[in-house]
């Protein structure tokens, strides 16, 4: 899917649902997210200007997942790769408050590594990039308001790479992250500079 750079995304917007290393681009929304608590706030689409940037979206934190290591300490081990691979940071986040992310980055010692841990602290961003997790199942169990387990890679503002980990019988995306993962986003990000490489 490929839609013309000058294309912003909005809660009108059609934004992809469900994407499998889908190249497109379509600027990164303007949506203020917190970091720490009290929080700083900060509006991700400024922050991440001029910079190359994976953003994590997670249905929420201290959340149980078979890919809790690749998905967070996980993105560590693949420090160099990701770097490599042209990645200046990792910012993962969920509908929670400042306190909560900030809590379980203490947790996972993020402290010095390229993770940064923000909160969406009202799902506006989730709103704005259609990933709001409205499943019945995740909703019968208390997961309400949250967003889906999904990966963009986004350069200079601009969604290069949309994957979301969901199947109807996983909309959480907890049997299998993988898509979302360090090694998934990096083949993806290979295959980007590959198309952008074809493309000069």
């Amino acid at each position: 899917m490929s839609l013309d750079n000058s294309q912003s995304l909005s809660s009108s917007s059609s934004f992809p649902r469900i994407a499998l290393n889908i190249y497109i681009h379509i600027q990164f929304p303007s949506a203020i997210l917190h970091k720490g608590f009290p929080p700083d706030k900060i509006d991700l689409s400024d922050y991440i200007k001029g910079r190359s940037v994976i953003v994590v979206g997670l249905p929420g934190a201290f959340t149980p997942t078979i890919c809790f290591n690749t998905m967070v300490g996980g993105e560590d081990e693949f420090n160099d790769a990701l770097k490599e691979a042209g990645v200046d940071e990792v910012i993962i986040y969920c509908v929670n408050d400042g306190a909560v992310m900030n809590a379980w980055g203490d947790d996972q010692g993020i402290d010095g590594s390229m993770i940064t841990f923000m909160a969406d602290a009202y799902g506006e961003l989730t709103r704005l990039l259609q990933m709001e997790l409205t499943h019945p199942g995740p909703v019968s169990i208390g997961i309400h308001g949250r967003c889906k387990r999904h990966a963009l890679y986004v350069v200079d503002g601009v969604v290069k790479v949309v994957n979301v980990a969901e199947r109807e019988d996983d909309p959480a995306g907890d049997a299998f992250p993988e898509i979302t993962c360090a090694p998934a986003m990096i083949e993806a990000i290979n295959g980007v500079s590959a198309a952008d490489k074809s493309e000069l």
